[in-house]
Formats: C-alpha cells, structure tokens, sequence
C-alpha cells in the first residue's frame, strides 16, 4: 500500500483489512476493485469503482467484520474518515439508523452466506468423492458432476485468508499481499 496525492493505491491481492482489525476509515473505490472475506475466507463480494468498503464497523463502532483484499487488478481509493459518518449520523438521525439497520441485515446475511457456503463446499466435495464410483454414462451421473462443476465455478473459498488470527492484533506490513500466505 503506498497513498499518493489523497489516494490510497493497493497492489493486486494485497490485503487492505482483516476480521477484527480496528476500523479507523472507510475507503471509496476510485480504480479497480477489492474483494471480501468471510474469516472463513469464503469470498462474498467484489467492490468496484464507486462503491464503498469498510463503513459497516464505523458505522456500527465495532471492529472490521471481513477482511479485504485488492482484487487481481489491484485498487485505488480515497479515504472517508470516521468523522464524515459521525457528522452524517447527527445531521439526520433517521438515515442513521437505516444504515445501521442495513448495516446489521448485511452482517447476518454474510455470517448465514459463510454457513451455507461452507456446508456446500463439504456437500460438494463427497459428492465429488462419491460420484467417482459411480457409472460416468448414467445421465444422472453426468448431470451430477456438471452441477458440481457450476458450483465449484461460484463458489470460492481462500482458505489462505481463513488461516490468520482475527484478534485485531494483526500489523500490516507494506508489502503484504494474500499470495504471500498460499
């Protein structure tokens, strides 16, 4: 990570915040994109230009809730301090806890999204285990490894990410990126 001229610019897969790190700023995507992790490492979203990320834990004043990581063509963003939401939440008390209720809806749907994704990951798995004994001409057999084939392609779990402590303890170094941990 290295800032220039009011813009923070991450490399391809470094990582920008992990699970329990203290949130200071939010981040406004002006270039590329960077993609959330469960601490399970299951991915749950890319955010692109224009979009907004780390603003769930200023707005909820709790430590980051996933961990973010540039995306394979890296990111570009400028920081929004924890003031601007401060100032935002006084201004109109009612935006204010739209936010938070939206903030607290999208914090349950990632934690049941991490659940199910994971318990499809396993499922997959033995089923892909099991359907190698199976005949390969049974047409329910072919449709079984092309169903598992599609879900393999949208599911994606960095089990890398999942591998590192979510204390908030954790002190990013400049040069560290997610490759760094395969």
């Amino acid at each position: 990570m290295f800032e220039k001229n009011e813009i923070i610019v991450w490399d391809a897969g470094e990582i920008i915040y992990r699970v329990g790190d203290k949130s200071e700023e939010a981040y406004l995507i002006v270039e590329g994109s960077a993609e959330l992790f469960t601490d399970d490492g299951l991915r749950l979203n890319q955010i692109g230009v224009n979009e907004i990320l780390g603003e769930t834990s200023i707005l909820l004043g709790t430590n980051r809730t996933v961990t973010a990581a540039a995306s394979a063509v890296g990111a570009k963003a400028k920081r929004i301090p924890r003031q601007y939401f401060s100032d935002l939440s006084n201004r109109d008390k009612v935006a204010a806890a739209l936010m938070r209720k939206t903030q607290y809806r999208l914090i349950d749907s990632n934690r049941q999204s991490n659940a199910l994704g994971l318990e499809l990951d396993t499922i997959s798995r033995l089923l892909g285990q099991l359907s190698d004994l199976l005949d390969s001409r049974d047409p329910v057999v072919v449709e079984l490894h092309q169903r598992l084939a599609e879900i393999k392609k949208t599911l994606t779990i960095v089990r890398h990410l999942a591998a590192y402590p979510t204390t908030g303890t954790h002190q990013q170094s400049e040069s560290e990126t997610a490759d760094e941990f395969g």
